[in-house]
């Protein structure tokens, strides 16, 4: 209830949850499935993570209170806190690391200090050392000496800095089996940072690119794996129509090793080995990640390309088959939508303009959805029109392969801010992905789908002018303003591509929200998944029951006599479980004998628990005093408890699994 009051407070009814509720749930979850194989930390706060975090970090409080509280355990009660902290570690960024290990380590050892002070009166192991106001001093100085060893040796270990024997970021390995830098452009769009990655001092404006991905499996465009050359060599050959367009790349906090260049690179060289994936146009460094303060020289042939030109050209040979591949899964939805889009069309030309003029006039930017290329979340964006250049990129190049025509999705940054000096500044916020159209005998051609963005240099042939994002780091809608090239004229722009569209009868409605997909129901998905979490809310109800209701009794005992009759009762009752003979005609020390006799690894806390019982009961003070506590840091009616959860426990242990199911459920005392 907590979960959904604090993030679906929209859908309660009276403050209760709702069938809406249970499938936002759902659905958010379903997203997150999805995401969790190509998403890298820092993921955006939302859709559906931060319900899960806070269910991991709930699960791990309430598993460290059982052990600490109920099970009476010490250094047990750091595992869900540790394993949720090693899951961070492994799967989060690098910032903090030993600081952070450092602070969990102290932590740990005064908690199990503490715990094992506060449990030695009840276990028989006390003595004047183990009071808490005396170890104190000495548990924070050992718990401060053993985390700062640890900080300063564990860095310094042989294969510290060595590659991990396991790669929790995906996969990992040589430079040929680079995880899609699709994944990296994802994190840094929805963080919208305004850190600097890195500089380029160029004789013009352009898309700085980092990879163009030809692989797609239904749910994610990577890299394939292809041979490396180097670059002492000519990379790319320079195409007829290009302008030759240098530049001086700093790096800043980039990292990674994939290098940004304007297309298409003809050289390249820097402080590190560099290698080159000519199906990929994927320049990349091989002794190791980017440093701040590398420089880098590229000389690349910047396409000026001829609209008749590429109206005249074919796109059917991209020089491997891999460019016009597509999953057997892909819903009907993406190839029907790309030719009723482009019907009418005469050339790949005409197809790739009425497909991008699409895009920009029909459709919004935003962050604020759900991520990722997938099956589901490409028939979501052409349903509610609002997405962003990943989404925008991959479903375009998706489309366009539908229709025969060889395409890839080109990932990389927009060109930045440029300064007095000249210098393009390049942040986070200005990471991109754009898709390149094959034409025969004239290469990959850049388009730009994207609503608000424009390709320096493209204006020709796209009629799009130069744009990119230039709101702040706060800003929420990522609108995106003029760059500093001014718009030029053009034969064939926007909006003269509006009026030529062919927009499907079923867009019609921008929101599309209602519309389900052909072949399904709009109803019977919900209901099915509302009727399955009711089912999965009443199980966990009935299995927490038991342990509620005894919590609850526990806490409603009253005086300290009729705790200790119901703890009594619950051990009696325990004993008969586990064969022993007992008899409500016996007193409690007769019990205890006979607990002695016939179950002796009970014998000490029955003995124990009978004595206080006996002069609880006889006493002419009753139980006076039981709560009182002494100089160790427990009492009577403290000990109590503790015998009688090792009672239960000996006896749990001793049973078989069907005889412990039966005593959860009907023991209520």
């Amino acid at each position: 209830w907590v979960i959904a009051a604090l993030y679906y407070a929209d859908t309660l009814s009276f403050g209760l949850p709702t069938g809406a509720t249970w499938e936002l749930f759902r659905f958010e979850v379903t997203g997150v499935r999805e995401q969790f194989q190509t998403a890298v930390a820092p993921v955006i706060y939302g859709a559906g993570w931060d319900v899960l975090a806070a269910i991991g970090l709930a699960i791990a409080v309430l598993l460290a209170d059982v052990f600490a509280f109920r099970a009476l355990a010490r250094a047990e009660a750091l595992v869900p806190g540790g394993v949720l902290f090693v899951f961070v570690g492994a799967l989060g960024q690098d910032r903090l690391r030993v600081a952070l290990t450092v602070t969990l380590i102290a932590v740990g050892v005064m908690t199990t200090a503490v715990l094992r002070s506060y449990y030695a009166p009840a276990t028989g192991r006390s003595n004047a050392s183990t009071s808490l106001r005396r170890l104190g001093p000495a548990v924070i100085a050992a718990a401060i000496t053993i985390a700062a060893l640890a900080g300063f040796i564990g860095p310094r270990l042989p294969g510290a800095d060595a590659a991990p024997l396991y790669e929790t970021r995906g996969r990992g390995g040589g430079v040929t089996e680079v995880v899609s830098p699709l994944v990296d452009i994802r994190s840094r769009l929805t963080n919208r940072s305004d850190s600097e990655l890195f500089q380029v001092r160029a004789s013009a404006e352009s898309y700085w690119r980092v990879s163009a991905l030809p692989e797609f499996d239904g749910t994610i465009w990577g890299l394939p794996e292809r041979p490396l050359v180097s670059t002492d060599d000519q990379l790319a050959r320079p195409r007829s129509g290009t302008e030759e367009l240098r530049q001086q790349i700093t790096i800043v906090e980039l990292g990674g090793s994939l290098v940004p260049a304007a297309p298409d690179p003809f050289q390249a060289s820097g402080p590190t080995d560099l290698r080159w994936v000519a199906a990929t146009s994927t320049l990349v460094t091989i002794d190791g990640a980017l440093q701040p303060g590398d420089v880098i020289d590229v000389v690349s042939a910047s396409p000026r390309f001829d609209p008749a030109v590429l109206a005249a050209a074919t796109a059917t040979d991209a020089g491997a088959p891999i460019y016009a591949e597509l999953p057997d899964d892909l819903p009907d939805m993406v190839a029907e939508t790309a030719a009723q889009v482009t019907a009418g069309s005469t050339s790949a030309y005409d197809s790739a303009l009425l497909l991008q003029g699409w895009f920009q006039t029909q459709f919004e930017y935003s962050l604020d959805v759900q991520s990722g290329h997938g099956n589901n979340a490409i028939e979501n964006f052409l349903r509610d029109r609002v997405g962003y250049c990943e989404q925008f990129a991959g479903t375009y190049a998706a489309m366009m392969r539908t229709l025969g025509i060889p395409t890839r999705v080109a990932v990389g940054f927009t060109s930045g801010t440029q300064a007095d000096s000249g210098v393009y500044s390049v942040l986070g916020k200005n990471a991109h992905a754009w898709p390149e159209v094959w034409f025969d005998d004239v290469g990959w051609v850049a388009f730009e789908p994207t609503p608000g963005r424009g390709a320096p240099g493209a204006e020709n042939y796209t009629g799009l002018a130069p744009q990119q994002d230039t709101t702040g780091v706060d800003g929420s809608t990522g609108e995106a303003a003029p760059g500093d090239v001014p718009a030029t004229t053009v034969s064939r722009g926007p909006a003269d591509l509006e009026s030529n569209l062919n927009i499907p009868d079923e867009f019609a409605d921008p929101t599309g929200a209602d519309q389900p997909v052909e072949g399904t129901t709009s109803t019977g998905a919900g209901r099915d998944g509302r009727w399955f979490w009711l089912v999965v809310l009443v199980l966990a109800a009935f299995a927490v029951a038991p342990a509620v209701i005894r919590r609850g009794r526990t806490r409603r005992s009253g005086s300290i006599e009729r705790e200790l009759g119901r703890m009594w009762a619950r051990s009696v009752e325990a004993l008969d479980d586990a064969g022993v003979p007992v008899s409500s005609s016996q007193t409690p020390l007769e019990t205890a004998a006979v607990a002695k006799a016939h179950f002796p690894i009970v014998s000490r806390p029955v003995a124990l628990l009978a004595d206080a019982v006996t002069e609880a009961t006889y006493h002419p003070e009753g139980a006076k005093g039981f709560d009182d506590v002494g100089a160790y840091g427990s009492s009577t009616i403290r000990r109590c408890r503790h015998w009688t959860k090792q009672i239960d426990r000996a006896v749990n242990e001793s049973s078989s699994l069907p005889e412990r199911v039966r005593r959860y459920f009907t023991d209520w005392g």
